[in-house]
C-alpha cells in the first residue's frame, strides 16, 4: 500500500491488529500506549515516528521508503 497521508497509516493499523485478532487494548498493553491513544491512532493516523515504528514492530508490519522521483514540469506541487 501507498500511503500518503496520515489517515492511509491509521488503515492499514486498524486493518491489522483486527487480522492478528488483537483488542485495541491488547494492543495498547504491547506498544505501552493507552487504549485511548490506540483508538486515536485508528481514527486520525496522526503520532509520533516513535510511536509508529512501535505500532509497526507489534504487528510486525514492515516499513519500506522509496523516493518517488518528481516531475520537471511543477516542483512546486504541495503533495500534502
Amino acid at each position: 500500500m501507498i500511503i500518503q497521508r496520515p489517515a492511509d497509516l491509521a488503515v492499514i493499523i486498524k486493518s491489522q491488529r483486527k487480522a492478528q485478532g488483537y483488542t485495541q487494548k491488547e494492543l495498547a498493553r504491547l506498544t505501552d500506549l493507552s487504549q485511548r491513544s490506540v483508538s486515536s491512532i485508528e481514527r486520525t493516523g496522526e503520532m509520533h515516528t516513535s510511536t509508529l515504528l512501535r505500532i509497526f514492530a507489534a504487528l510486525r508490519i514492515q516499513l519500506n521508503a522509496d523516493a518517488v522521483e518528481q516531475s520537471t514540469s511543477n516542483n512546486n506541487e504541495v503533495i500534502w
